[in-house]
């Protein structure tokens, strides 16, 4: 039976830590360079034969959440540092149509994403899979 794990220990198995436990969706070790994020399952698409995940503009209230400001921070810095990569978490939502969602289960998988858009004015940002 494959392990479970807390969101917290996904961080952990590739080295990171969340800023809090309670709102971080993303994370990333400076001195490995190394950016983590957490993406929900079911919000992968096939586009033009490749996976993708893209977020389109966000609704105001979730500006104001940290864990989005954070997302944004540890993208950009993505982008600046580690050629644009990530590592993912991911996370399965309790209910898929609940705002904000909650995780029911997560787990560090081997895929990595590479930002291929980024706009921290509106939240924007569109990522393409490649499993490793």
């Amino acid at each position: 039976m494959p392990k479970k794990y807390t969101h917290t220990e996904a961080f952990a198995h590739f080295g990171t830590m969340p800023t809090n436990v309670q709102w971080s969706w993303s994370a990333r070790n400076e001195a490995e360079k190394t950016v983590v994020v957490t993406l929900w399952q079911d919000e992968f698409k096939r586009i033009d034969g490749k996976i993708v995940y893209e977020r389109g503009p966000i609704w105001q209230e979730a500006k104001r959440r940290p864990g989005h400001n954070e997302l944004m921070r540890n993208l950009r810095w993505a982008l600046e540092n580690c050629d644009g990569w990530a590592k993912v978490i991911v996370a399965k939502a309790k209910d898929k149509n609940a705002r904000p969602r909650s995780i029911a289960e997560c787990f560090p998988s081997k895929m990595q994403v590479q930002v291929t858009h980024l706009d921290e004015a509106t939240g924007e940002f569109s990522l393409e899979a490649n499993t490793i």
